[in-house]
This record gives structure tokens, sequence and C-alpha cells, in this order.
């Protein structure tokens, strides 16, 4: 009982700072500037700009239904979550005032893209959604699966972008669209966390020995694979190994002073899971 309450209080501190990025970022930057990056809230600012109607308000309406569609599918705890950070998001940008921190706009698209992403992406550690398109691509998924997830945002953020070329103007479409970008991807990189991996597939005739350098000077598991060259018909033994990305030259310095004709793929591993990187968070 006291770890389900301690996970869910970590839940609720990741899902209020995020609320608070957000607040701010559209309340400080995006808004006053008219930069109408995708999502409910990007409505919320279209409508807002043609009827004295909330930001909020708008997101609140869309979102309403798409939650009543979608709470079976999301579990009771993800949606009460979900539901209580949607309506924590509408209601403090409605009602928490902030004034406008600039009013240049490649300022207001860079802090209000990047604050937002870390706003979404805290809330989204915090095992909830606010909604918005996420959750429409997702439904319109489940019913016709032929439309993919991706393509359902897209399509959504993508007419936001470009309503907003005619309600605001084509600069504020252009900021919009940087702004989205760089609010992916600052979504992304608090989701994977700052400890990024490389994983390495190596085959080698001395795979035996670079695998024990591996294990005695980077302390690192490796694991050991019998294939087949298909071209000369010979046995190989391939290695695959994970190494964070400060072990990566290591790696390679060992592997090539073993066999130079060695050959190797290093591929970047989004998250690791396990003994030496993050470790999985167990089910209460």
């Amino acid at each position: 009982m006291k770890r389900v309450l301690g996970v869910e209080a970590k839940n609720a501190l990741l899902i209020a700072a995020g609320l608070m990025c957000c607040c701010a970022a559209y309340n400080l930057y995006l808004i006053p500037n008219e930069i109408a990056a995708g999502g409910f809230t990007g409505i919320g600012q279209l409508v807002n700009s043609v009827i004295d109607v909330n930001v909020g308000t708008v997101s609140i309406v869309l979102n309403i239904p798409l939650f009543v569609l979608s709470m079976r599918r999301l579990g009771l705890s993800f949606g009460i979550r979900s539901l209580i950070a949607m309506l924590g998001l509408s209601l403090t940008i409605d009602y928490v005032p902030l004034p406008a921190a600039t009013n240049d706009l490649l300022l207001a698209t860079v802090f209000g893209g990047a604050l937002a992403g870390l706003g979404f992406g805290l809330i989204l550690r915090g095992n909830a959604t606010t909604g918005g398109s996420d959750m429409l691509a997702s439904l319109v998924h489940s019913r016709f699966p032929a439309v993919r997830v991706s393509v359902g945002i897209f399509a959504v953020d993508g007419l936001v972008i470009l309503a907003s070329a005619f309600v605001f103007d084509q600069q504020a479409a252009m900021y919009a669209l940087i702004c989205t970008g760089l609010m992916n991807l600052v979504v992304d990189a608090v989701l994977e966390g700052p400890n990024s991996a490389h994983s390495y597939i190596i085959i080698s005739d001395r795979a035996d020995e670079i695998a024990q350098r591996v294990m005695e000077e980077l302390s690192r598991g490796v694991t050991a694979f019998d294939a087949r060259g298909m071209y000369s018909g010979a046995d190989k033994r391939v290695l695959l190994c994970v190494v964070n990305r400060f072990e990566t030259v290591q790696l390679r310095r060992i592997v090539l002073s073993i066999d130079p004709t060695a050959f190797v793929i290093a591929s970047k591993a989004h998250e690791v899971l396990g003994e030496g990187f993050k470790q999985p968070q167990k089910k209460p």
C-alpha cells in the first residue's frame, strides 16, 4: 500500500511540474504571440482569436467527448490521472495570469516550444496524458486500423498550423511549425532521459577475446550468438554489447586492437532497461 502511494505521489509531482511548465509556455510565450503549435490548445487559440472564448475552455469542450469514448481503453488509473491533467492544463491556461515574456517571435518559439515539450514530457512520465490530438488519433486508429496514430497526429496538428496561417498570418504558421518540431524533440528527450546508450553488433573470428576484454575493462555484459556467413559458409560468433555514450570509444579501441578486420554495427538505443542501465519500474 505504501509503495502504491509512493508511486502515485511521484506521478502527481511529475504531472504538477509538467502543468506548471505548460502553463508558462502558453501564457508567457505562445498565446501572446499567436503561435498555435497544433493540438486542441492550438485550436483554442484559433477560436479565441475569432470569438471571446477562453483557450482552455475550448480544449475542455473538445477533450471531454474523447475521454468519455476512451476511458475504458485507457484504464481507470491512467484515465483519471489524464482527466485531471487535461482539466489542470486548461484551467491553468485560463486562470493563471502571466504577462507576456517577450514579443520576439523567435524567442517565443524557442522558449515556448522547449517549455511546452518539457511540460508534456513530464506529464507523460507521470503516467498521464492531456488528451488532444494524440488521443483523437489513437481513437481513430482503434476504429480504423488502416489510419496510423502518427498520421492522425500529423493531420490534426498540420491542419491547426495551416489554419493559423489564415487566422493569424503566414509568419505565425511558420513559427508554429518550428515550435511543434522543437516541442516533440524535447518530449522525446524527457521520455528517453539523458542516459542514452549505444548497442554494438560485432562479428569477428576473435570474438571470445573481444568479449573477455570488454567484460574486464568496461564491466559490461556481452551476449554471443552462433551464426553462419551465407557467402563464405563459415561459422561465426556474433557479439551483442550495450554501452553508454562515454564507453563507445573504449569499446571500439578494444575491438580494433584485437581484430582490425572485425565487422561492427553501431546503433543508438533509445532505452535500455536492466543491470547497469535504467532499472524497470515494477508494477504496484
